[in-house]
C-alpha cells in the first residue's frame, strides 16, 4: 500500500484543473485503501495577503456527491463513508501521511489515533485537532451533497488529496473544491503578475506614444528598421494587456480563460521571435547596408522562427502549469532546454553577423554607423549576461522545495525577462529614434545628377550605400560609396572626375 501511495502521489498530478477551483466530473473512485494527490493550491493567510478586500481565505467543498456505478451494491453504498477529499499543507505532507498506513482501522479507534474507522488517518499528536495542523477534510457520500466551507488560517502550499479507505470503489464523484484568497481566486504564486502586467502595459503604452510622436514628426525620414521597432512595441503592448486581462479575469471568476490564455502566450512568443529576428537581420545589414537578404538566409530565418514559436509555446505552457500541477523537474527541464538551445543559436548568429558588420563598417570608415552598432553590441552583451544569470538561478532554484520558492519565483520566471526586454527595447529606440538625419543609417539607392539637364538618374543602374551625412546636395562623404549587388560598383571619385570632364566638354 505504501508503494501504491507514493506512485499515485507522483503520477496523479496530471489532472487538469481551472485555477483555484478543482472540478470533478464523474471521476471514478480511487481503488480501495488508496490515496491520490490531485492539485496544489497556493494560499495567503488573511494577515499575509497582499490585498484583504474579500475577507478571510477559505476552502469550500461544493456540491460533492458520489453516484453508484451500474450493477453495484446500492445498500452498501448508501452508508459508505470511506471516500474523502482533504486539503493539507505540502510542507508537512509526509509528516501527516504515513505512506505505509494512511487508513484508520478499528484498532486505531481503540487506541485513540482516530475517531472513525475506514477514513484518512493522519499522524497528529494526541489532542490535536485537524485545524491545528491545517488539515481540512470532507466526506463524500452517496445520493446527497452538502456544502462545507472552512476558513484557512496559514499561508502555504496545500495539496488536494482524494482518498478511499474502505472496500467499495464502484462509483463516481462529481462536484468541486474551491479555494479563495483574501483578494480573489488567483493562486498566491500568480497574484503579483496581475499588477506587474498592468504596469508593464502602461510602460509599453508610453513607449508607443513616444515612438508615434517621433514618427509623425519625422515621417519623411523613416526606414525599415524603425517600422519594425514600432511593430515590436505594439506586440509588447498587446502581450502585456492580454496577460493583465487574463489574470484579472482569472482572479474574478476562478477559471482560466482558455482563449485569452492562448492569445496571451502567442503574443508573447511572436513578440520574442520577432524582436530576435529584427536584431538578427539588422546585424546582417538589412535596411542598413543592403536592401534585401539572400534567399538562403531568409529560409534559415523562417525555419528558425517556426521552431522557436512551437517550442516556446510549449515552454510557456509548461511554466504556466508547473506550480499548480507540480510538474517534475525533468519535464520542466525538457521544455526549457530546447528553447535555451535555440536562444544560444540565435545569439551566436547575431553576434557573428554583428562582428562581421562592424569590421566592414570599420574598413569603409563609416564611423557613425560603426558607433551605433558598437553600442548595440554592448547592450546585447549586458542583457545576455543578466539573462544567463537569471536562467542559471532558475535552474538552481528548481531543486529547492516549492514551499520555499513559490513566493518569489514569478519574478525570475516572468519579471526579469520582461524588464530586460523593455531595457533593450528602450536602448534600441534611443539608437534608432527618428530624427532629421535618420536616413544616414539607412540603405539608399543613390542617384547621380545630370548637371546639363538638371535631372537625376541611377548611377550605372547599381544600388549603393547612403553616406553618413545623408543625401544632401551640399555634403558628401566619398568613403561611403560602395556597391552592394551585382559585381563591382562604381567608385565615387571616378564618377566625380567623369562628371567634371563631361561638364567641361
Amino acid at each position: 500500500m505504501g508503494m501504491a501511495c507514493r506512485v499515485a502521489a507522483l503520477l496523479a498530478l496530471c489532472r487538469l484543473a481551472c485555477a483555484q477551483i478543482y472540478t470533478f466530473e464523474k471521476v471514478p473512485l480511487p481503488e480501495p485503501r488508496s490515496l491520490h494527490t490531485l492539485y496544489a493550491f497556493y494560499v495567503y493567510s488573511h494577515q499575509d495577503a497582499p490585498e484583504r478586500t474579500l475577507g478571510q481565505p477559505f476552502v469550500k467543498f461544493h456540491n460533492l456527491m458520489s453516484t453508484i456505478s451500474e450493477g453495484a451494491d446500492s445498500q452498501k453504498a448508501k452508508s459508505y463513508e470511506g471516500v474523502q477529499l482533504s486539503i493539507l499543507p505540502y510542507r508537512s505532507f509526509w509528516t501527516l501521511i504515513n505512506p505505509d498506513k494512511f487508513c484508520a482501522t478499528d484498532d486505531d479507534v481503540a487506541t485513540g489515533k482516530a475517531k472513525v474507522a475506514n477514513k484518512l488517518l493522519t499522524q497528529k499528536a494526541a489532542g490535536q485537532a485537524d485545524r491545528d495542523v491545517n488539515l481540512y477534510s470532507h466526506t463524500v457520500g452517496f445520493g446527497s451533497s452538502n456544502d462545507q466551507q472552512l476558513p484557512v488560517h496559514s499561508t502555504g502550499v496545500y495539496i488536494l488529496v482524494f482518498s478511499n479507505c474502505g472496500d467499495f470503489s464502484s462509483g463516481e464523484v462529481s462536484g468541486s473544491v474551491i479555494v479563495k484568497n483574501s483578494y480573489g481566486f488567483l493562486p498566491g504564486n500568480e497574484y503579483h503578475k496581475m499588477p506587474f502586467y498592468g504596469w508593464l502595459s502602461m510602460v509599453y503604452g508610453s513607449m508607443a506614444m513616444v515612438w508615434m510622436c517621433l514618427s509623425l514628426r519625422y515621417w519623411r525620414e523613416l526606414f525599415h528598421i524603425q517600422y519594425c521597432v514600432a511593430a515590436v512595441i505594439l506586440l509588447g503592448l498587446v502581450e502585456a494587456f492580454l496577460q493583465w486581462r487574463f489574470f484579472m479575469d482569472w482572479n474574478d471568476s476562478g477559471t482560466r480563460g482558455r482563449l485569452i490564455f492562448v492569445l496571451a502566450i502567442l503574443a508573447s512568443v511572436v513578440k520574442s521571435i520577432f524582436s530576435y529576428m529584427l536584431v538578427l537581420v539588422a546585424s546582417l545589414g538589412w535596411g542598413v547596408t543592403r536592401p534585401y537578404l539572400d534567399q538562403s538566409t531568409i529560409l534559415k530565418v523562417q525555419g528558425l522562427s517556426f521552431f522557436y514559436i512551437v517550442l516556446d509555446f510549449v515552454r510557456e505552457s509548461a511554466l504556466s502549469f508547473r506550480h499548480s500541477h507540480s510538474l517534475s523537474i525533468a519535464f520542466v527541464m525538457l521544455c526549457l532546454l530546447p528553447v535555451a538551445l535555440l536562444n544560444g543559436i540565435i545569439f551566436y548568429w547575431i553576434f557573428t553577423a554583428l562582428s562581421t558588420l562592424m569590421e566592414t563598417l570599420a574598413e569603409r570608415k563609416q564611423h557613425e554607423k560603426l558607433v551605433l552598432f558598437q553600442r548595440l553590441w554592448k547592450i546585447l552583451v549586458c542583457a545576455l549576461s543578466l539573462a544567463s544569470f537569471s536562467l542559471l538561478f532558475q535552474l538552481f532554484d528548481l531543486s529547492r522545495s516549492i514551499s520555499i520558492r513559490w513566493h518569489y519565483q514569478w519574478f525570475f520566471a516572468d519579471g526579469v525577462s520582461h524588464i530586460l526586454f523593455c531595457m533593450v527595447l528602450a536602448a534600441i529606440m534611443f539608437l534608432w529614434a527618428p530624427h532629421t538625419n535618420s536616413q544616414r543609417y539607412a540603405y539608399k539607392q543613390v542617384e547621380g545628377v545630370d548637371k546639363d539637364e538638371g535631372t537625376s538618374k541611377a548611377v550605372g543602374g547599381k544600388d549603393v550605400w547612403a553616406d553618413e551625412g545623408g543625401l544632401d546636395d551640399e555634403e558628401e562623404d566619398d568613403s561611403f560609396w560602395a556597391s552592394t549587388r551585382g559585381g563591382k560598383g562604381p567608385d565615387a571619385d571616378v564618377i566625380g572626375v567623369k562628371a567634371d570632364a563631361e561638364s567641361k566638354a
